[in-house]
């Protein structure tokens, strides 16, 4: 352990000298900044040709940096972002930010931590059709990396140039469109514990006079992350200095009856032996580490685009993408059995009791219930570019796409079954929850339970839109961008329960449109042409839209932007603008995306405690709204060193959110409004009576809590803080290095759980972002072979869903890469992710750690081979 922690401190120590200089990452950054040169090119943050987003800083990663890094997922990709944080829908689970609706584990982009709604995804300036069984994400995995040019980030507001519902930022995925040969990549990686992934991708593209074509596709498939194959995965956290949060739902089981429980011993309890039960004992068990941590997945990504020029002034151009995933959850599902003396197999330790409650499990008898899920997403453009007078160009395109999330859950618990199982009073078909054998036919029964949840969404845009320039002024061109947009969406929910022979359908449907005009301005007033000491470059951005809901009314959202060069080496920015997201079909509906009652395990002051969670929309919200505005520096002291800094301010209002299952909701008093602990028996046999669906089984006797999880506008959030980067090359002899470092630092995080109730700073909190992040690294280049050391770093955190609340520690991983460039046709590349086999930090909850900001994976070696031609 002691040669770990040195190698550990060494490793660290390398990195922090690299931390003169900006992620390797974000090096390719400066390609966004010299787009003016090309009068082609539209940098992310702006529409306007060949102007790079004033006031605005534009993270970029390029095709080279895509290929290297050791992820199979576009969205992986994304992750290793700083600005970047995973909590929301992300594949290892979790259920922060509505990350429990996540039913077909995808995984979408969460600039700053505030929501994945917050942030508005797009692939080459367009959008794609929202995913998830509640269209509530979009998950970029569905374009194969091996297709992208680049990807650029802006984090900060960009709801005047793409949409009102840009608040924390635009991602932007852009093409390979120009592409012109051969490449195919195959990688193949194992962990320690046998979990494996491999990754297939090809692309082929072709350019000719006036007109080029490119198709690329991938395939990746991953194994099982099973709960066992982690020894950190666990429920009982007492040697860890935590608690013992393993159920005593187990098989043998639990009598509870008056406050006290009675273990029930191997072999089962019967009349002959019921005296020998003692009230205080439990049976308590963790099967829980049959889960699938990361399930397994197949995905299969294609996508492709062609462009013909006809005649001098006009340009046709068509894109689209396919995708499909699809894999297995394994699920663990807990029985409280109420059980009245008419069960034949009825034995209670205090004598004259006629019902008593059983906590029960068919684990050990038929492993965990593995049920399927898949998803699919496509999207199509085509459209027409026209040259008009002087240097004005026009672009209007169709697109069309439409997404489809099952989660095909058909084995479980069926209520009904259950009941009436334990009501049997025939022996042989009875069930007997007290340690002695079952008919098979009977477990069947019981386990036949469909909770089957379909979501579909349909996405359909014309957009319209001309720029060029205006006149000259010594600063250079001043030039626009006008444009229109009508946008329709279509979300559809469907929840089948019941069983097999007797399935219930519950659905659900809406649409709405949105019209949308929008302008962008760009003012050069201090260019070369009239460049003084003191201004070398002064750039002005004025940008609106206006946009029209059918369901949710008008906004109108502007965007400032100013670009001051005072010397060559140093460039100062700054940009205010203002957002508007409406709620989504699902977050209004009373029935759509699984809403109902569901009987929850959570983790109350001193252990587990069950009860009832309220699910489902709220046609009483209203909209989010958001100011934002940032203020940066960029310093080049000689050309071969970089340095960013970027102050950001977010005030971001009646925010939605689901509450159901978040982490410390029967513990944090931020929630305590909508949390009922203790509740009267009338108040659960009410709630249970209202009509609402019940989606599991519920012992209506066994009720310690209520949550109403339904979604909320949760009062207000304002978020401040630093983004940093730098970044360096030198060379030593024939050693070429570069180095770099970049991070996030929050100042404050304010949130007010509701409007009315106290404003707390929850910055470093769990189901927040850490105060600090960041990533490191240093890479070295001589002749054929290169290598690459990165460091990814996580601040340590407050646990509070404990009393005494948990300090977390820090999450430190380290990453290397090796890669031989065989010949121009040919790379062979080996890394190693996570070096030291670092384990996720300890939090004192269910399974030990916290999923929404440490990766499960173990340490994993992976290959990887390039050719093209």
């Amino acid at each position: 352990m002691g040669n770990r922690n040195s190698f550990k401190v060494l490793l660290a120590a390398t990195s922090a000298i690299a931390c003169i200089a900006s992620a390797h990452a974000q090096e390719t950054q400066n390609s966004a900044a010299d787009a003016p040169e090309d009068q082609s090119i539209i940098v992310t943050g702006s529409r306007i040709r060949g102007i790079a987003p004033v006031g605005s800083n534009v993270i970029a990663i390029g095709a080279d940096d895509i290929a290297q890094e050791p992820v199979t997922s576009t969205n992986d990709l994304l992750r290793r972002v700083p600005q970047v944080v995973s909590l929301g829908a992300n594949r290892n689970g979790g259920s922060a930010q509505n990350g429990a609706a996540n039913a077909t584990r995808g995984a979408g982009i969460n600039l700053r931590g505030i929501s994945t709604n917050a942030t508005l995804l797009l692939y080459d300036g367009r959008r794609f059709p929202p995913q998830g069984t509640q269209g509530q994400y979009t998950d970029p995995s569905v374009l194969p990396a091996i297709a992208l040019e680049r990807v650029e980030v802006v984090a900060d507001g960009a709801s005047a140039v793409y949409g009102s519902d840009a608040i924390a930022g635009v991602v932007n995925f852009i093409l390979r469109r120009n592409f012109d040969g051969v490449e195919v990549r195959a990688r193949a990686g194992i962990a320690e514990g046998g979990y494996t992934e491999k990754q297939f991708a090809g692309i082929f593209g072709k350019k000719w006079d006036g007109g080029s074509a490119m198709i690329a596709a991938e395939y990746t498939d991953n194994t099982h992350l099973r709960g066992y194959d982690l020894d950190f995965y666990q429920d009982d956290n007492r040697n860890r200095g935590g608690r013992d949060l393993r159920v005593q739902n187990c098989n043998p089981g639990t009598i509870s009856l008056g406050g006290k429980t009675y273990a029930i011993p191997q072999g089962g309890v019967t009349a002959a032996n019921v005296g020998s039960l003692v009230a205080g004992t439990a049976n308590r068990c963790f099967y829980n580490a049959l889960d699938t941590v990361i399930p397994e997945q197949k995905r299969y990504n294609v996508t492709a685009a062609v462009s013909q020029d006809v005649g001098e002034s006009v340009r046709l151009f068509a894109d689209g993408f396919y995708s499909y995933r699809n894999g297995t959850i394994a699920g663990i599902n807990n029985i409280s059995a109420t059980v009245r003396n008419t069960n034949p197999f009825f034995v209670t330790p205090v004598p004259g009791t006629t019902q008593q409650t059983v906590l029960w499990s068919m684990v050990p008898t038929l492993g965990p219930d593995f049920n399927p899920y898949h998803g699919e997403s496509w999207n199509v453009v085509g459209g027409i570019e026209a040259k008009l007078v002087g240097d004005f160009k026009a672009t209007a395109y169709y697109a069309h796409g439409e997404s489809e999330d099952v989660a095909d859950r058909r084995l479980g618990v069926n209520t009904a079954a259950l009941n009436a199982a334990l009501a049997d009073t025939n022996p042989a078909t009875a069930l007997n929850v007290f340690g002695g054998p079952n008919n098979p036919a009977t477990l069947a029964k019981i386990r036949d339970n469909l909770f089957v949840i379909t979501g579909r969404t349909k996405l359909d845009v014309a957009n319209v839109q001309l720029d060029g320039s205006l006149f000259d002024l010594p600063g250079g061109a001043v030039r626009v961008a006008l444009g229109g947009e009508y946008r329709e969406e279509y979300t559809y929910t469907d929840l089948l329960t019941g069983q097999a022979a007797t399935p219930r359908r519950t659905a659900d449907s809406g649409t709405r449109n949105v019209k949308a005009v929008f302008g962008e301005l760009f003012v050069p007033i201090v260019g070369s042409g009239n460049a003084m000491p003191g201004i070398e470059q002064l750039s002005l951005s004025i940008a609106g839209r206006h946009e029209k809901y059918s369901d949710f009314g008008s906004t109108t959202n502007p965007k400032i932007g100013l670009t001051w060069k005072p010397v060559e080496s140093l460039t100062l920015r700054g940009s205010y603008g203002t957002s508007f997201r409406a709620p989504t079909f699902t977050e209004v509906s009373t029935i759509a995306g699984g809403a109902g009652l569901y009987y929850d395990t959570l983790p109350g002051a001193s252990g587990n405690l069950t009860g009832i969670g309220i699910a489902g929309g709220n046609p009483g919200l209203k909209p989010e709204t958001a100011t934002t505005w940032s203020v940066g520096a960029e310093f080049r002291p000689i050309s071969a060193v970089r340095l960013s800094l970027t102050y950001f301010d977010i005030d971001y209002k009646d925010q939605i959110q689901a509450l159901r299952g978040t982490p410390g909701i029967l513990t944090n008093p931020l929630y305590a409004s909508f949390v009922k602990l203790n509740p009267t028996q009338a108040e659960v046999d009410a709630l249970i009576a209202s009509g609402l669906p019940i989606n599991n089984t519920i012992n209506a006797n066994a009720v310690q809590f209520i949550v109403d999880g339904r979604r909320q506008n949760l009062g207000r959030s304002r978020v401040r803080g630093i983004d940093f980067a730098a970044y360096a090359n030198w060379d030593v002899g024939a050693v070429k290095f570069d180095a770099g470092v970049s991070g996030t630092y929050y100042t404050k995080y304010l949130f007010q759980a509701l409007p009315g109730a106290a404003v707390s700073n929850v910055i470093g909190l769990i189901n927040f972002p850490q105060k600090f992040r960041s990533q490191a690294d240093i890479g070295a280049k001589a002749g054929i072979f290169s290598g690459r050391l990165t460091w990814n770093h996580l601040a340590a955190y407050t646990n509070t869903t404990v009393t005494p609340v948990q300090k977390v520690s820090n999450y430190d991983t380290f990453d290397l890469g090796l890669n031989v460039e065989v010949n121009e046709h040919l790379r062979i590349g080996f890394d190693v992710r996570n070096l030291l086999n670092e384990d996720p930090p300890f939090v004192d909850t269910s399974r030990g750690y916290d999923p929404q900001s440490a990766n499960p994976i173990p340490r994993m070696f992976s290959m990887t081979a390039g050719v093209k031609f």
